[in-house]
């Protein structure tokens, strides 16, 4: 499934992928921060407080910046040896009710955490750590990529039911799983990609 096929993955799909390069970065920070803890106790015997606290937040928010972005690329695991086996229209079907479950999952995710950062703000609630951390900032940025991710299953959800009145078909080719030879194409074009990136990097 490509941006350029489905409508809803190319409205979702810049701030998906923003999500996911802001990831990338922090977990790159992270690193740093990491190996700066290590050289500075193992040399210096001094600690910078709040490393491994960071890190428990990054591992929540990462996540949950990561479920949108994985939706748009299919990268979510789905199990479908007997998917392939089955009638074009049970498995149109079957593909609407595992988004429309997964939607139905995702938004309960994001009730469960408003409640969760709403209780955090009334109570000014406080990490019992040495940083002290006000629980509502990791919380809203959890909740925040949790938004998006329920967000864009929803829409997923309801296009899919959509196409099942109208086209079938196209169920399938947008929201089933990937079959071997897509991510066959999909390896290949980001090897390509790469090397053509190395090579405009080249004077």
């Amino acid at each position: 499934m490509t941006a350029d096929d489905n409508p809803i993955a190319r409205f979702f799909g810049p701030p998906a992928r923003l999500l996911a390069i802001l990831s990338g970065w922090w977990l790159l920070a992270l690193s740093f921060l990491t190996v700066a803890e290590i050289l500075l106790r193992k040399l210096l015997s001094v600690s910078i407080q709040g490393v491994d606290e960071i890190g428990g937040y990054t591992l929540a928010v990462v996540s949950a910046f990561g479920c949108a972005n994985a939706l748009l690329v299919k990268g979510h695991t789905r199990v479908d040896f007997l998917l392939g086996r089955l009638p074009g229209r049970l498995r149109a079907a079957l593909n609407v009710a595992a988004y429309a479950l997964l939607a139905g999952l995702a938004a309960f995710a994001a009730w469960r955490g408003w409640a969760v950062l709403s209780e955090s703000i009334e109570f000014q609630s406080h990490a019992n750590s040495p940083l002290q951390t006000p629980l509502w900032l990791p919380q809203s940025a959890w909740l925040a990529g949790i938004a998006v991710f329920a967000a864009a299953s929803g829409a997923m959800a309801a296009h899919a039911l959509l196409l099942l009145a109208t086209d079938w078909r196209r169920v399938n080719r947008l929201y089933g799983p990937l079959t071997v030879e897509e991510e066959v194409d999909i390896e290949v074009g980001a090897v390509l990609a790469r090397g053509a990136a190395s090579g405009e990097s080249r004077p």
